[in-house]
């Protein structure tokens, strides 16, 4: 079967799983808990951090496997900005709205005040080094994107979005639903084994 004949969870167990599954955790190299409490524990920011990682890997085939639009990115994520080379979370075009859509992968919006600032900045400078109409920050772990969030961003000029509005845009072969379903039966009882 092809990406495109599968759908639901089979879409998911074929494409989100096997990034789960490849997560290894690290030790806490924390030498203050090593020395002082004698322990070594799996460092959950470690399985957090991959998880996150995994899951733009995971949205890029998603984008990659959908036919509304182009994944621009699919063969080299890096764009030139003022010299230097920037990563791209994810990055296409809307075949039927003719917009070039560029997209920040975070899964916690609660940036440090320089941290945002550096962020917000780089929003803006990689959309204008991809021309894109539209730049956001997408939030891979939430269907909808809190009112609080939405005014803080929007304030600053910034849109965010969720899951739901995605699988919108891509007309995705999985809902929201099952997206969020399946990773509530099946991802976090991998990650809790794994040590989260």
């Amino acid at each position: 079967m092809t990406a495109h004949q599968l759908t639901g969870y089979d879409y998911l167990e074929a494409n989100l799983l096997p990034l789960v599954l490849s997560i290894k955790p690290k030790q806490n190299n924390s030498d203050m808990v090593k020395s002082f409490l004698g322990l070594e524990r799996i460092s959950s920011q470690s399985i957090v951090i991959s998880l996150g990682n995994h899951l733009e890997t995971f949205f890029n085939k998603v984008i990659s496997d959908s036919e509304r639009v182009n994944n621009v990115i699919e063969l080299n994520n890096m764009v030139n900005v003022a010299g230097k080379l920037r990563q791209v979370d994810h990055c296409f075009d809307d075949i039927e709205a003719a917009v070039r859509v560029y997209l920040e992968s975070k899964c916690n919006l609660n940036f440090d005040s320089e941290k945002g600032k550096a962020s917000n900045t780089k929003l803006v400078e990689v959309q204008q080094a991809l021309n894109a109409d539209l730049a956001a920050y997408f939030v891979p772990v939430v269907a909808e994107i809190s009112k609080s969030d939405l005014v803080k961003y929007n304030n600053k000029g910034i849109q965010v979005y969720g899951v739901n509005w995605l699988l919108e845009q891509l007309n995705a072969p999985f809902t929201s639903e099952e997206y969020f379903n399946f990773v509530l039966e099946v991802v976090s009882p991998i990650l809790v084994e794994k040590g989260l």
